[in-house]
This record gives C-alpha cells, sequence and structure tokens, in this order.
C-alpha cells in the first residue's frame, strides 16, 4: 500500500486529452514552412494558444503528482525539475526542458514581446519534448503503483 494520497485519474486523464488535441494542432503548423507560418496571422494566434495549453496542461500534472507526494515547490521551472528528482520522469529531460516553464511565463505575461518566428522555432524544437511529457504521465496513469501512487 502507498503512503501517498492518491492520484486523481479522471482529471489526468482530461488534461491529457488537452494536451493531445494541442499536439496535433502543432503538428500540422509545424508541417508549414517558416515564411507561410510567419505570412498567416492566424497560424501565430493557433499556435500560442495550443502552446500555451499544452505548457499549462503539463504543469499542472505535474503539480498534481508533486502534491500527491507532498512536495512543495516554488516555481513552474521546479515543477519540472522535481518531476525529474522525483523519477516521474527522467532527470535529464526534466534539466533540458525546466525552461519550458519559463517560456510558459511569456506566453501569459509578455506575450508581446513574442514574434511569429519565435513561436514556429519553439514549436519545431519542443513539439517532441511536450510529446514525452504526455507518454511520461500516460505511462504513470498506467502504472501508478511503479511510481509510489495509488489510483
Amino acid at each position: 500500500m502507498s503512503k501517498h494520497r492518491p492520484i486523481n485519474v479522471s482529471k489526468m486523464i482530461n488534461i491529457l486529452s488537452q494536451i493531445h488535441e494541442a499536439l496535433e494542432e502543432m503538428e500540422t503548423l509545424k508541417r508549414i514552412n517558416k515564411d507561410e507560418f510567419v505570412k498567416d496571422k492566424r497560424n501565430y494566434i493557433v499556435a500560442e494558444h495550443y502552446l500555451r495549453r499544452a505548457l499549462e496542461c503539463i504543469l499542472t500534472i505535474g503539480s498534481h503528482l508533486l502534491s500527491r507526494l507532498e512536495v512543495k515547490t516554488k516555481d513552474y521551472q521546479e515543477i519540472i525539475v522535481s518531476l525529474g528528482r522525483y523519477g516521474l520522469i527522467p532527470e535529464d529531460f526534466a534539466e533540458k526542458n525546466k525552461n519550458l516553464a519559463g517560456y510558459r511565463n511569456r506566453l501569459v505575461h509578455i506575450y508581446w514581446e513574442i514574434t511569429p518566428e519565435e513561436l514556429y522555432t519553439v514549436i519545431n524544437q519542443h513539439f517532441e519534448d511536450i510529446s514525452n511529457f504526455y507518454s511520461y504521465y500516460k505511462e504513470i496513469i498506467k502504472n501508478p503503483e511503479k511510481y509510489g501512487f495509488h489510483k
């Protein structure tokens, strides 16, 4: 029997579906060449929305999992680092991707500084990372006991 509070599987599945939807939309956008992406401002609007949503979902699930381990985090970046520290995602992956939390803050708090070119680059450089977060979280739901959780 695990000593930690149970994870909320239905909440996690709901949030994972949001990440999945974001990945599908970003997959379409990353296939567009950069010039075409920049030319149509609707691409930027859609990309910004789905990237922000995916990052919010990653952090929400991470926060939920860490709360079950009674881990206190002071900021979003620490959520990602702590996921690695506690073995919920690979530690080197967490270290590599901790700056995604900072990018979430840019999208929310200083969005006017983000250019279409920058957004296109971020989506193309981090699509697989977001997809990997999705896979890691699905694995935790599938085998919670392996990570010290129960349903």
